[in-house]
């Protein structure tokens, strides 16, 4: 099967004795989209044809159910789709995977972090694994799990994981920095430009993150990058003879901190319309747009912030679409202003019902909600800080010294 087919074109030599499906969610709804990069390399790996696709209705037609859980609204599609656990054997992986106590009689194995090397082990093999939750041995939680790290790299990978340090972020904290991180490749997950020091002085589209509107919000969550090296940055790009024409910089920005106010938030946005405007035009009539992509913060799972609240009161896409804030700055030389997209309390809090309710009556309770209000009503105060369930006592990261020596050849992020 060739790379980003669907399910359908069988391998002549591969097995056809166990018949293997993957599972989509979301259909009618603009998501169905489960057939992931990561899944397509685990379909790759597997001995046996994966030649069907399979809705919540059809789940059944198969021996095996493959299903990736890549966000918080895959895990809300599993569990208002499935009422009860499939006659198929169900199998679970990909990022969204991590807080799964409440859905997890749902299915019959879920695997945490990678799989390469692995697959038919994890898939045709009912073995225990140390990286592999089996609801049937361990019902009621009594085990610890790893997350399992990278192997080796997929083709067209250039790095997994992160080398940063961000205190609200999980990716750092579920996957070893593996590979050379700003490499551009062709395909596949690639990171270049993530972190502001390492935006390349080029024409085009580029993507980076401050994550926080102040120098001090930013150092908070170590994330260090000061205005003076925001200005450099900026400066030294349009200085470049090379650039002659448009780049456009999508940069990620986190607000809601625990420290942060409505009040707070508009003070530091009207500083940043000081620092930008500190930054010199170049001699070529090089123009920069700076689209900020305002995300409120959520308490992740196994980051250190996990335990502090989330703002849910505070409605940051009207505060972000008002129209005196959505131009930044302007200038013939740069545009920054705020992209329109922002999540709202309901999204925000279904987000942190999925990481912190352990019930899973409660949990489809909010996700079905209408509201804020409504949702309130079902999942009570787990924005609070310290408040709802945790699954740091259940996962860990797997060490150097648990992981198994591999040849180089594609891996996979599942």
């Amino acid at each position: 099967m060739s790379r980003y087919c669907q399910p359908g074109q069988p391998d002549l030599f591969k097995l056809n004795d166990t018949t293997i499906g993957v599972l989509r969610l979301g259909e009618g709804k603009g998501r169905a989209h489960q057939y992931t990069f990561g899944l397509d390399a685990v379909v790759n790996e597997l001995s046996v044809n994966v030649w069907k696709e399979l809705t919540p209705e059809t789940v059944n037609e198969c021996d095996i159910a493959l299903c990736s859980l890549c966000s918080t609204n895959d895990v809300l599609e599993l569990i208002t789709a499935l009422d009860e656990r499939p006659k198929s054997r169900l199998i679970i992986g990909g990022f969204g995977a991590t807080p799964f106590p409440a859905w997890r009689h749902l299915c019959h194995r879920i695997a945490f972090g990678r799989a390469e090397g692995a697959v038919d082990k994890c898939v045709l093999d009912e073995s225990p694994l140390p990286w592999c939750y089996d609801c049937d041995r361990d019902p009621e939680l009594w085990q610890q799990y790893i997350i399992r790290q990278t192997r080796y790299l997929l083709e067209g990978e250039s790095a997994v994981g992160c080398d940063a340090a961000c205190t609200f972020c999980q990716y750092k904290r579920v996957r070893r920095l593996f590979g050379h991180r700003y490499t551009r490749t062709g395909r596949g997950h690639h990171f270049i430009e993530d972190r502001w020091k390492h935006l390349q002085q080029r024409s085009g589209h580029q993507t980076t993150a401050l994550d926080g509107w102040s120098e001090d919000t930013r150092k908070r969550v170590n994330k260090p990058v000061t205005d003076e090296e925001i200005v450099d940055k900026l400066s030294r790009m349009l200085r470049d003879p090379s650039i002659v024409k448009t780049i456009c910089i999508k940069c990620f920005m986190v607000v809601g901190y625990p420290w942060e106010t409505e009040a707070s938030v508009l003070e530091d946005i009207r500083h940043m319309t000081d620092v930008l405007s500190r930054v010199s035009p170049g001699p070529h009539n090089g123009r920069i747009f700076l689209m900020f992509l305002v995300t409120p913060f959520s308490p992740e799972p196994l980051t250190p912030m996990e335990d502090d609240r989330a703002d849910i009161y505070t409605n940051w896409p009207s505060i972000m679409r008002q129209d005196s804030l959505r131009c930044v700055f302007d200038a013939p030389h740069l545009n920054a202003y705020i992209l329109p997209q922002v999540n709202g309390p309901l999204t925000l809090y279904k987000r942190v019902a999925v990481n912190r309710l352990h019930d899973i009556n409660k949990l489809r309770g909010v996700a079905r909600a209408k509201t804020i209000d409504d949702a309130l009503a079902i999942g009570g105060d787990i924005w609070r800080y310290g408040a709802g369930d945790r699954v740091s006592h259940l996962l860990r990261c797997e060490q150097a010294q648990e992981t198994d020596a591999r040849p180089c050849k594609p891996a996979m992020i599942w």
